[in-house]
């Protein structure tokens, strides 16, 4: 995970706060073909296997030179100490891969390591009204807090 923190431009102490999870609500994509118009909303993309590899960690441009995420469709915002993880699928259809779940467990306690960022400031929406702004009634998000480091 050490490459995730290779980034172009440092980390400010202090400058990421929250993980925010979502999923694409498509079947298939990565990094490139999810952001089609080129403005990279994202700060990472997980693939799931159709578009990128399974559970590859694609990093974004945003994460790169440490710039704010945008808002994912069905969001209005994102707070701007937010670090944006957009795993591929949908979820409200289909559960992600095993190889997803290792690999955002693996990402996120990576990041909550460095940043100091406590398991309730790490946000998953459930609604399945949120669009691609949520993570789909199938992902497990029980199981999924369950792996985070503590507050």
């Amino acid at each position: 995970m050490d490459v995730i923190f290779q980034t172009r431009k440092p980390s400010e102490v202090g400058r990421w706060k929250y993980i925010f999870v979502h999923h694409s609500r498509s079947l298939s994509g990565n990094a490139r073909t999810l952001d089609p118009d080129g403005k990279a909303a994202d700060h990472f993309v997980i693939g799931n296997g159709d578009g990128a590899v399974d559970g590859e960690i694609q990093i974004g441009q945003r994460w790169d030179s440490q710039q704010s995420a945008l808002a994912p469709a069905g969001a209005s915002n994102i707070d701007p100490a937010c670090i944006s993880i957009c795993m591929v699928g949908d979820f409200d259809r289909n559960k992600p891969t095993q190889t997803q779940l290792r690999r955002l467990t693996q990402l996120v306690t990576a990041l909550q390591a460095r940043f100091q960022i406590p398991a309730a400031d790490v946000s998953v929406v459930n609604q399945s009204k949120a669009g691609a702004a949520g993570i789909g009634r199938y992902f497990p998000a029980a199981a999924f807090r369950e792996d985070l480091l503590p507050n």
